[in-house]
């Protein structure tokens, strides 16, 4: 554990089950995996535990996802028996190919010097072929020369300048610069795991046809209300299952994939640099640096999904998100999320003229499914969420059709 808070724990079954130390403020969760692949999140007691109390606690809870994966790697041999976790197997049978694939990493930034350190310490670690592994950091408008300094320091990554404000033209520019075949974005507030690009990679092998690939996004730390109440309301966690999805070739994508959030978000996407380029690359009317303050992320997910490209979401592709640690920035991205989403809806009826009746009947349809519903919940007593987030993501909501502004970017 590193920093003054108390981290997400990583307990791999293949290695020896630790001790759990006492939590003294927040929460601790045991995020568990094996051989690389997560299965689940358990939750020790604020004491903390024994390694034996929560390798019991695991065998309980995550006793069929354990199962599965030891059976598909016994390759018809019998799996080892799950009342002993050290008879499992320290290497996977399925992922012992080097990958082949050159990645271009690409982390947009705009003035958030001081904190990038932690995510290209992660990014140092990583576990993949150096000579396949371009790290290209972007410089979104910067005010002063801080994070060109702090990129010196990492021998091996690349700095870049984009002069003009809006994360998807820094985005844009990654992929212009990018050398590897798929660009993967991450964010400054992130610290990927060491095997996040062999999954991403080893996503895009096994599914050819996929022209993106997602992945698992936990929370890097627990300890204050803003970050406990974010994971409440939803988080950025898709599941630890995978998922192939594909757009029926139908009149209208939009009722089956308008909700693209469900697929990801734009801290751990990856694309092939093929199809960005040939798609016209993201919109720079969308997302942080526009009126628009999201939905870049979500508009390229539809858009590879209207063409009739394939998307993965990708459990194993596991990086730690900072979420925002007070009350006050917590209502900004939350209301930032309702603004984003439908002004990416507003871009999507722009772009694709047969789509427009389907988007609003699914904008009308999402506005109250997901917060007046939630608006109503939330009058109740003992409600999970407090009832202000959901007025500030409802209000962002009703101003987002207007906040999208292609004109503005051009």
């Amino acid at each position: 554990m590193a920093g003054p808070w108390v981290k997400l724990i990583c307990v791999d079954l293949e290695a020896a089950v630790p001790d759990v130390a006492p939590c003294t403020e927040g929460e601790q969760w045991v995020l568990v995996r094996l051989h690389g692949e997560p299965l689940g999140i358990v939750y020790p007691p604020r004491e903390g535990c024994r390694a034996a109390d929560l390798a019991r606690t695991i065998r309980t809870r995550l006793e069929w996802p354990i199962a599965r994966h030891l059976v598909a790697d016994s390759v018809g041999g019998p799996p080892p028996a799950l009342d002993d976790l050290a008879e499992i197997p320290s290497r996977c049978p399925r992922r012992t190919i080097d990958p082949c694939t050159s990645v271009t990493v690409a982390v947009c930034t705009r003035n958030r010097a001081a904190k990038l350190p932690a995510c290209l310490d992660a990014l140092a670690a990583l576990d993949y072929p150096r000579a396949l592994l371009d790290i290209v950091i972007v410089d979104n408008a910067p005010l002063d020369d801080s994070t060109r300094a702090v990129v010196s320091g990492y021998p091996g990554m690349r700095y870049v300048c984009e002069p003009s404000q809006g994360l998807d033209r820094a985005r844009n520019r990654a992929a212009l610069a990018a050398r590897g075949d798929i660009v993967a974005y991450t964010d400054d507030d992130v610290s990927v795991d060491r095997g996040w690009l062999r999954a991403i990679v080893r996503a895009f092998e096994e599914e050819p046809h996929a022209a993106c690939v997602t992945g698992l996004v936990v929370p890097d730390a627990l300890d204050t209300p803003a970050q406990i109440l974010f994971e409440k309301y939803g988080g950025f966690g898709r599941g630890f299952h995978r998922w192939v999805y594909r757009a029926e070739q139908t009149a209208s994508a939009v009722p089956q994939y308008g909700g693209a959030g469900r697929f990801g978000t734009g801290a751990n996407m990856a694309f092939r640099r093929t199809f960005l380029l040939s798609e016209g690359l993201f919109d720079p009317a969308l997302d942080v640096g526009t009126a628009a303050n999201g939905g870049g992320d979500l508009d390229m997910f539809f858009r590879a999904l209207k063409r009739g490209e394939a998307l993965v979401y990708e459990p194993s592709a596991i990086v730690r998100h900072r979420h925002r640690r007070t009350y006050a920035e917590l209502r900004t991205q939350i209301a930032n999320n309702g603004v984003g989403f439908y002004a990416y809806l507003a871009r999507t009826a722009r772009a694709y003229p047969e789509e427009r009746g389907a988007v609003w009947r699914f904008g009308a349809w999402w506005l109250w499914w997901w917060s007046v519903r939630r608006l109503a919940r939330g009058l109740l007593p003992g409600a999970a969420v407090p009832l202000d987030l959901v007025v500030a993501e409802l209000k962002g909501s009703l101003v987002g059709p207007f906040r999208y502004r292609p004109q503005e970017a051009r």
